[in-house]
């Protein structure tokens, strides 16, 4: 068992990183055929059941052979860690058509939780229906387990270039104050996915693209006098640069996209075509590598040294890399596939709470579901974006807000 995320789990007990998955089924779910689902599921991700016991030295992680727990009802807040959980590290609850899927951010990444859902739903499917879908694109519950699977890649990687990355300078700051509560604001924003590519039709514009101009233009519209730029945070899969593509562990980095305030006036061609190349050219794998190694090396130096000065201007150095403090933050996985699952499923959210403002993207249903969450309460923002997207004819609904609190976990 790999323990490369017990450091990363116990480092944070008041404000743990945990991801929150909701999915709306097109039929009401069973909950007991949802636990058969998961217990099966698990023992093909067995990485993912273990729990974390107090030692002499402090803490360590060991198998944990108790059942996952599916509650039959989203009362109960689920605890990670907790003892209502089994002590594991990842748990569920079914309520109505929904189902909420709860994972510590530590022992995955939005793409190897996927993988996960996907092989949880596809034995649900399978039992609740009495059938067998089309397994293409699923990890099925009794197929192997590669060998990078359960592997963090820590040392340094070949082939790396760093200079086209950009760092965010000064960027526009949203103006609320924002305190140090445990609460934020959760708005579900709905995108018809034929309507929405249509759109872009002509332009240089994937969904992504799209959605972060769109989101420049909003803030730029709310702020016609601001003259800082605007920095979007978007979250990469760095798998295949760091030659892990199976690796469950988190492998995301965060590459920094610019808007100019002077060019957000621009069509939405030029704004595509400018904002494309910038993720391309920082997606390229050499830069990932680059980004890894730096913080590899960083990590090296805080090791080596008991200065405390010193080992918080590393780690500093380090949240400069990989999270920074761009205006806001996005995360797409990209298209699911869900394949023969599409049919049952309707939508699907992914929650992370944070200080400002982050959009998680997941497509399900046919169309984009964005979990807009926000730790402020003002709702001129997402009122703002849906105006923008409905005058340039994209039907965008918007539910809430819902009280969203910081998730919470149990160490021992």
């Amino acid at each position: 068992m790999n323990k490369a995320d017990l450091s990363g789990i116990i480092s944070s007990p008041k404000k743990p990183n945990i991801m929150q998955f909701l999915f709306t089924l097109k039929d009401e779910i069973d909950c007991s055929v949802m636990y058969d689902a998961m217990q099966k599921t698990i023992k093909r991700y067995p990485y993912f059941a273990f729990r974390i016991v107090r030692t002499e030295a402090g803490y360590d992680k060991i198998e944990n052979q108790l059942p996952i727990v599916v509650k039959d009802s989203f009362s109960e807040e689920l605890v990670l860690g907790s003892e209502a959980v089994n002590y594991h590290w990842i748990a569920a609850a079914c309520e109505g058509r929904r189902l909420k899927l709860v994972v510590h951010h530590m022992i995955a990444d939005g793409r190897s939780a996927m993988w996960f859902y996907k092989t949880l739903l596809y034995c649900y499917i399978s039992e609740k229906y009495g059938i067998q879908p089309d397994p293409q694109s699923i990890i099925l519950p009794d197929s192997p387990i590669s060998p990078d699977e359960d592997v963090k890649v820590f040392n340094l990687v070949d082939g790396e270039d760093g200079m086209m990355r950009t760092t965010v300078e000064d960027p526009f700051v949203i103006p609320e104050t924002v305190n140090d509560e445990m609460k934020g604001y959760l708005y579900q924003v709905t995108i018809p996915e034929k309507e929405f590519l249509a759109s872009s039709k002509g332009s240089d514009n994937s969904p992504l693209t799209l959605l972060t101009v769109y989101m420049a233009k909003m803030f730029q519209n709310l702020y016609p006098e601001n003259e800082k730029d605007i920095y979007a945070g978007i979250a990469i899969d760095a798998r295949n640069a760091l030659n892990c593509p199976r690796s469950r562990f988190t492998n995301s980095y965060v590459i920094f996209i610019k808007h100019n305030p002077a060019k957000i006036g621009l069509d939405m061609e030029r704004l595509g075509t400018m904002t494309r190349g910038q993720i391309v050219v920082q997606s390229q794998e050499d830069i990932v590598r680059y980004v890894h190694n730096s913080v590899m090396r960083i990590s090296a130096q805080i090791r080596s040294t008991a200065d405390q000065g010193e080992r918080q201007r590393l780690m500093h150095a380090i949240y400069q890399l990989v999270a920074s403090d761009p205006t806001y933050t996005i995360s797409y996985v990209g298209n699911p596939e869900w394949g023969s699952l599409e049919p049952y499923i309707e939508e699907e959210y992914t929650l992370i709470m944070n200080k400002r403002l982050f959009l998680e993207v997941n497509a399900a249903g046919g169309k984009f579901c964005i979990a807009w969450v926000q730790a402020f309460e003002n709702d001129a923002y997402v009122k703002e974006f849906q105006s923008l997207l409905r005058e340039n004819g994209i039907q965008c609904e918007v539910s809430g807000p819902f009280p969203h609190e910081w998730p919470k976990c149990n160490l021992p």
